[in-house]
């Protein structure tokens, strides 16, 4: 899972609830960046039973429910990010953003049709993820029998 979406969850939730909460939130990410998620969740679990602002309960359940639905896909993030590993999508989704909105302006020369910039984005994803080679072959191959 990726880490900026878990921060920027961890965010809006201490913006909900303020200060006096602010320690305990920071708490229970330290514990998710190290790979820790069950003690992370008893803590939101523990927090979230001792608010009684049902609009920042809410929040805090909202936390609490997604990391527990994502447990699966959390990994130990300081591990990561101590062998130079990725941990987060966010260079690559600021890519992504950037690049549609060139396509899209209504002004720029060279615009993209929905059709047309779903197009490019499943070729660009598919080379990303070195998939391109094995897709690409066997797509020429399939062209070039349906033609003869």
């Amino acid at each position: 899972m990726d880490w900026s979406h878990i921060g920027k969850k961890f965010q809006t939730v201490k913006n909900a609830l303020g200060e006096a909460y602010a320690a305990s939130l920071d708490s229970a990410k330290w514990k998710l960046w190290h790979g820790q998620a069950e003690d992370a969740l008893t803590k939101l679990a523990l927090l979230r039973d001792n608010i009684t602002d049902e609009a920042q309960k809410s929040k805090m359940t909202g936390l609490y429910n997604y990391i527990d639905r994502n447990q699966a896909y959390l990994i130990n993030y300081d591990e990561r990010d101590t062998a130079h590993k990725t941990y987060t999508s966010q260079v690559a989704e600021s890519h992504i953003d950037t690049l549609i909105n060139a396509r899209h302006k209504k002004t720029g020369k060279m615009q993209w049709s929905r059709e047309g910039a779903d197009n490019v984005l499943q070729i660009r994803a598919t080379m990303a993820s070195n998939e391109w080679t094995s897709k690409w072959q066997s797509t020429v191959l399939s062209a070039l029998g349906a033609a003869a």
